[in-house]
């Protein structure tokens, strides 16, 4: 019989679950509190969130929230690293946490990316991408770019013809003038 506590488990871990755009397996145990604190707080910065998560739990979960490729996110002592908005922000955080801290325990196993599981060398290569903020300003940047650039075409146009009707009015003036 399920213990009230372990029924709120499994209904927050389904919650995460639902909600996660990628959820990033790893390898935490020997990591000092310290380390984890500072790992946490990165994460939070990026939007994501780090859950020390007991396998029975999340195979549970995963079966409820009816994502059974989180299930093979469960092998070992485990923490779930999961991120809500987009994929990237949480791999930079946690690729770049380990690049400064090659001495940790911290190990990448595999992820679920929207809904696919991939292997680690996939976060890792997700690390190296723009992130979605980014990816809107160099789009934004580009619109305006070719907003001016259209702009600009339209005036020069517009010029043109001012300058081809003034030419044809006075060519008008002249053969009435004669």
């Amino acid at each position: 019989m399920p213990t009230p506590r372990k029924v709120e488990q499994v209904a927050a871990l389904v919650d995460v679950i639902s909600r996660a755009e990628i959820a990033i397996s790893a390898q935490y145990q020997g990591v000092a509190m310290s380390q984890q604190v500072e790992l946490r707080n990165r994460l939070r910065e990026a939007g994501a969130e780090m859950h020390v998560v007991k396998n029975t739990l999340l195979r549970i979960a995963a079966e409820q929230a009816g994502k059974p490729n989180f299930v093979e996110l469960a092998e070992g002592p485990t923490a779930i690293i999961v991120g809500f908005d987009e994929p990237v922000a949480p791999s930079k955080a946690l690729v770049g946490y380990l690049r400064e801290h090659a001495d940790s325990k911290v190990q990448i196993r595999r992820a679920v990316v929207d809904g696919e599981l991939v292997g680690e060398d996939y976060v890792r290569q997700l690390a190296t991408l723009p992130s979605k903020e980014e990816l809107v300003a160099k789009l934004a940047g580009n619109l305006v770019g070719k907003i001016a650039e259209f702009n600009g075409l339209l005036v020069a146009t517009q010029r043109k013809f001012v300058g081809l009707v003034e030419a044809r009015a006075k060519q008008l003036e002249e053969n009435e003038a004669a």
